[in-house]
């Protein structure tokens, strides 16, 4: 990054763990019985309502050869749904992998630290749950964690979403200068970056600051000082986005052109237009004040000139489109955003996780092995 960072203290997580609270969740497990895969390697998939995308998802990756030898489903719904869809796949099944299920408070990055905490592989993989990862895709990325070891997090390309041609939302931020190019994976010192499915297809790896979250895995050893941030509650826009630019401090981030999942943007478990636009600006203005330093007054002009355009583009895409209401809800929930942040700008103290989650005694189905 061509910009200041700020550093923090983060103390040692694994110092403090004999320190933490237990908090114990419903939920089970079945170890394979022939097991087979990477078995230094681990998948979690955080989801909230959405079981028949789940399901999809298991039987994609056990027809993989290079499978994980441990699948977590961190479940934040609040009925039963998607456990049940899932123990009627598992009752069906012959996989090569231990798969984990857990009930937890609902919210990606809470759900997203309770797969930490439950997960034994050194790489720790993440998929949504609207993402299908293609032949080869967890070995390349391993592949990448083994040929050196100072790299601490690795991203998938989304195939069904790459080289899509530049946005006119995007060609207006380059001949205004809020952008000096159109470059996926970078973030600008004012707080803009470019969307990956900008991307070009490639092969080999790339040097980014940003990683999707969709779809990246990160070294073990990342989570002895760092969790997901819990100020990116509920649908978690952005969260990616901070943790990239955080764990970036000390690691390599890389993008690995040989990794790729098919990714299905699902409809269900997203908030409502006005929310999301009020978020966006929200979690925006938050990275951007907690992770650029020495902001130049033409990058504060081009951070609040950039949501202005954002609105406006809501607005004028309303204008021609009247009966699509969202444009206008979204284009009041990013003004309302940009308000809040201008009087009452989000702060949050990254405090040490005081909580280790578990599974309960007597949910571990452990020894039974697939049916």
């Amino acid at each position: 990054m061509g910009h200041g960072v700020k550093a923090e203290r983060i103390d040692d997580l694994g110092a403090r763990t004999q320190e933490m609270k237990i908090e114990r969740l419903r939920g089970w497990r079945i170890a394979s019985a022939v097991p087979s895969g990477l078995d230094d390697c681990c998948l979690i998939v955080p989801t909230y309502c959405r079981p028949r995308e789940v399901v999809r998802l298991l039987e994609t990756v056990k027809a993989l050869p290079d499978h994980p030898a441990e699948i977590i489903v961190v479940d934040g719904s609040q009925d039963e749904l998607t456990e049940r869809a899932v123990r009627r796949w598992v009752a069906d099944q012959h996989a090569g992998f231990s798969l984990l299920y857990a009930r937890s408070r609902a919210g990606l990055t809470r759900q997203r630290n309770v797969g930490i905490d439950l997960a034994s592989g050194e790489y720790v993989f993440f998929l949504d749950d609207d993402c299908l990862p293609q032949a080869g895709y967890f070995a390349a990325i391993r592949d990448v964690f083994l040929a050196d070891e100072r790299v601490g997090a690795v991203g998938g390309l989304a195939i069904n979403q790459m080289a899509q041609p530049v946005p006119r939302r995007w060609r207006i931020r380059l001949s205004l200068k809020i952008v000096p190019r159109v470059e996926p994976g970078t973030y600008h010192a004012s707080g803009t970056s470019v969307p990956p499915n900008l991307i070009r297809p490639f092969t080999g790896t790339r040097a980014v600051d940003l990683l999707c979250g969709a779809h990246f895995a990160f070294r073990r050893a990342v989570f002895a000082r760092h969790r997901f941030s819990e100020f990116f509650a509920g649908y978690a826009q952005g969260e990616d986005m901070e943790f990239s630019l955080r764990v970036g401090r000390e690691w390599k981030l890389l993008w690995c052109g040989d990794a790729r999942v098919a990714h299905h943007h699902a409809p269900g478990g997203r908030p409502a237009p006005f929310a999301k636009g009020k978020m966006e600006v929200r979690n925006r203005y938050f990275i951007w004040k907690r992770h650029v330093t020495d902001v130049h007054l033409v990058d504060r002009a081009r951070f609040w000139f950039d949501v202005i355009l954002l609105a406006a583009m809501d607005v004028a895409w309303f204008c021609s489109r009247p009966w699509q209401l969202s444009w206008a809800q979204h284009a009041i929930g990013v003004a309302c955003g940009a308000v809040g942040c201008a009087l009452a700008p989000p702060r949050y103290e990254e405090r040490l996780p005081s909580v280790r989650y578990v599974l309960a005694e007597g949910d571990d189905d452990h020894a039974s092995g697939w049916s």
